[in-house]
């Protein structure tokens, strides 16, 4: 996962989209994402950063069905770790003033929007847990710190 080349950070040439929506993913569940999607050589499209934020363009709309989504996915606990902004964003176009490219490729990321989510929000889902100390992922104890119940092979 080789960041751009020195300089291709400055270059104009490639500012955040407006015909796109963000994800805004930490930088380290967002960095892990891109090693897992990297090692299954699996699409990341472009990607910027913005302090210790990555932002991937995803498809217009995004940004108001995310709750929905990460919810859908089993991800809840993780609405406003994981974040999505409009096309025109609170910072002017693209909502996102400041942000560099940190990687290159195309607009919007050809990987499904669904499967992008799951890949970041599980990535962000480890580190909480290491944060933790707990060293067993899918324990009782750190899903039910984490938010979600535990499903029974009972019931």
């Amino acid at each position: 996962m080789p960041p751009l080349p020195p300089g291709a950070a400055e270059q104009a040439a490639s500012p955040l989209p407006e015909s796109c929506d963000l994800l805004d993913v930490p930088l380290p569940g967002g960095l892990l994402a891109l090693a897992r999607m990297d090692r299954r050589g699996r699409p990341t499209g472009a990607v910027w950063r913005r302090g210790d934020r990555l932002l991937w363009p995803v498809p217009l709309g995004t940004a108001e069905e995310l709750p929905g989504v990460l919810h859908w996915l089993g991800w809840g606990h993780l609405d406003g770790v994981l974040r999505a902004t409009g096309a025109r964003g609170a910072d002017g176009p693209g909502g996102a003033a400041g942000a560099l490219p940190f990687r290159r490729g195309p607009v919007p990321s050809p990987e499904p929007v669904d499967r992008l989510l799951d890949t970041c929000a599980d990535a962000c889902a480890q580190l909480q847990l290491r944060r933790l100390d707990q060293p067993w992922a899918f324990s009782y104890a750190s899903r039910m710190l984490l938010g979600t119940r535990p499903r029974s092979l009972t019931s």
